[in-house]
């Protein structure tokens, strides 16, 4: 039961979702010409006495709401193993704690957690005691409602899954409902750098931050060009000379193709977002703004659901003088499938203080593509499969179908193709295809 300024905020997410119908005008949008993004490679690099004065003005946030569900797993996203042992959360804090170091900082690290993950991940925080000074804080928890009635589900018949957290636009929310922004910002804590918990490569920025500090810009998301592998992810567009975030959801069912497509859209969002507290701050007293809200639809059971969310980047239509900065593409790193952890587990990358880096002998451009099979697509099932890391060094492209086991260490090279679709296949220890 939502009781208080919860109960409140789910409301007038409601009101404006019932009335939000207006329709993306699609022939009108483009993609933002390069000359309306900054470029990261050409961004100044601070000197170290600058740069240690920037990072004490600097916040991390990690969004960290997350299962890994996608990879059949109900833990917490984040504290799922990486490599040799070390969790998303293990790395987070390692990079914080060198960059901590490096700069003589004390940048604190600040949690996001759904009702998912708050439990699971305040039980293993104890353990990064003097690390990195951290404090978690719990995003709402709002019912979805029935797609046919309009009604919200109830606790009794559907449990847990009667609710959901309402997107990461709800950082705003609950960072001022529950003083958190306030006790930031006294402390002269003004700069928030925020990421999702299982994007290795999003890491405080030197040049990024005092491109930011130089210029006063009050929020500033991470864009990189798009490759077929990001078909899902949101862009941004230009409509009435207005950067405006384009996500998924948003998209009429007839232009999805397009959407995906690398031809009218050529950059993605890597949901790396920088904000000026106090500059938004400002803009909230001035008169304040509402992010767009997405009607989510999904099936719990046979049922039918919608959930409402808002995006945080959608904010960069919403406040005066935001923009947006093309990034290298090692700032995106993110785990969604378990071939993307077939990545950052081989050879391909060398980690150094929590930071994945590419393996400087690799000679081919860009990442292998992973295709998996369905046989691979759990967790478990994964790692059963390949129970040691994949030599891929030499690797262009990989498909694996089928029944399909390695027996240990292995090495792939230029383009592979395993398909299993008579009979098992086990692929002996030390192998090279």
């Amino acid at each position: 039961m939502l009781m208080g300024k919860q109960r409140d905020e789910f409301l007038r997410l409601y009101q404006r979702f019932l009335a939000e119908k207006t329709k993306l005008e699609w022939g009108r949008i483009q993609s933002p010409p390069a000359s309306r993004l900054a470029d990261y490679q050409t961004l100044a690099e601070p000197s170290k006495n600058t740069a240690t004065e920037n990072y004490s003005r600097l916040v991390v946030c990690k969004l960290n709401g997350g299962l890994g569900t996608t990879m059949g797993c109900g833990q917490t996203k984040s504290l799922l193993e990486v490599r040799e042992g070390k969790s998303f959360l293990d790395l987070i804090f390692d990079q914080l704690k060198t960059v901590n170091q490096k700069f003589c900082a004390d940048i604190p690290l600040l949690l996001m957690n759904s009702f998912y993950t708050d439990l699971e991940t305040r039980s293993v925080l104890k353990n990064y005691s003097g690390k990195v000074r951290w404090q978690t804080f719990l995003q709402n928890k709002f019912p979805r409602l029935h797609a046919d009635t309009g009604n919200p589900l109830s606790e009794d018949e559907y449990g847990e899954e009667a609710c959901y957290p309402p997107g990461h636009g709800d950082l705003f929310f609950c960072l001022e409902e529950q003083g958190i922004w306030d006790s930031l910002v006294s402390e002269g804590r003004d700069i928030l750098f925020v990421s999702n918990s299982d994007n290795l490569g999003a890491l405080p920025d030197d040049k990024i931050l005092n491109h930011i500090v130089e210029n006063n810009i009050p929020f500033l998301i991470e864009m990189t060009p798009k490759t077929i592998a990001d078909v899902k992810g949101g862009t941004l567009y230009v409509d009435n000379d207005r950067l405006n975030l384009l996500e998924i959801g948003a998209v009429p069912e007839e232009h999805l193709s397009e959407f995906c497509s690398q031809q009218k859209f050529k950059i993605f969002n890597t949901n790396n977002i920088w904000i000026n507290l106090v500059a938004l701050r400002e803009q909230m007293v001035r008169g304040g703004f509402d992010l767009e809200v997405i009607g989510n639809r999904k099936m719990v059971g046979d049922t039918p659901i919608i959930q409402l969310e808002t995006a945080l980047g959608s904010a960069i239509n919403r406040i005066e003088g935001a923009c947006g900065i093309v990034v290298p593409r090692d700032r995106f790193l993110p785990v969604k499938k378990t071939s993307d952890l077939l990545l950052l587990r081989s050879d391909l990358f060398i980690f150094k203080n929590g930071v994945p880096e590419k393996n400087p002998i690799r000679k081919l451009e860009g990442l292998p593509e992973i295709r998996l099979g369905a046989q691979f697509d759990s967790l478990e099932d994964f790692q059963a499969r390949i129970p040691i890391p994949l030599n891929i060094i030499d690797l262009r492209s990989l498909v694996i179908e089928g029944d399909v086991r390695f027996e240990g260490e292995c090495t792939l090279t230029e383009d592979v193709e395993v398909i299993a679709d008579q009979k098992a296949i086990v692929i002996p220890n030390k192998a090279v295809i």
